[in-house]
């Protein structure tokens, strides 16, 4: 089994708990997973964050890149991920977000002007309302958590904690995701995983298979 194996089989069986019954640790040193070329479109989903605003994988997958961003207020090494995103978007301009936050009822009313402070104002889903999304997007259930996905539906990275050394890589995997073009009709018309059952989503079981 090669290291690729190896390193996405520990991620399946990450992925595998979406039960949160305690808040995910905070790492210091990320760890950056590529999408490989055979990795498939990410899932489907649909989740509704504060106000009722909802993202739907209809309106973004496979049309336009994105970002699902894990965080919570109380999360110190949150705020340097973060101000590393508003420098990332000053720098190429702006991609949809989706902030997925984890905080509980005694921080949730700071989310809002947590957010804004690093010019994100997209409004938060609660992680803990949407666990099989959070699971899909967040396996190794750590904060701060980054998925960018291209225009073409696939995974371009994924980064979980936080390193100011890997800005660079940030900075070039929000370029890739503007870059690739969008799914043509046909495919981005097709049948795709929708995260309402239990099976693990298929763009990590396929890189593992």
């Amino acid at each position: 089994m090669n290291l690729r194996r190896v390193a996405c089989a520990a991620f399946a069986v990450l992925a595998v708990a979406c039960a949160r019954e305690h808040p995910p640790a905070q790492h210091a040193k990320p760890a950056v997973i590529p999408a490989w070329p055979d990795a498939g479109r990410v899932p489907d989903f649909e989740v509704f964050a504060q106000g009722g605003v909802r993202y739907s994988s209809k309106a973004l997958i496979g049309k336009q890149p994105f970002m699902a961003v894990f965080f919570a207020t109380w999360c110190d090494y949150c705020q340097g991920e973060l101000k590393t995103i508003e420098r990332a978007f000053a720098e190429i301009g702006p991609m949809p977000v989706i902030p997925v936050s984890l905080d509980g009822p005694e921080t949730w009313s700071k989310v809002p002007a947590y957010l804004a402070s690093f010019g994100i104002h997209a409004p938060a889903v609660r992680a803990n309302h949407y666990r099989r999304f959070a699971a899909a997007y967040n396996p190794a259930d750590i904060l701060p958590s980054v998925a960018i996905v291209g225009r073409n539906g696939a995974l371009v990275d994924y980064l979980d904690g936080y390193d100011p050394a890997h800005e660079g890589r940030l900075l070039a995997s929000l370029r890739h995701a503007k870059a690739v073009p969008p799914l043509p009709p046909a495919e981005l018309n097709a049948a795709n995983f929708l995260l309402d059952t239990e099976e693990r989503p298929p763009f990590w079981r396929s890189a593992l298979y």
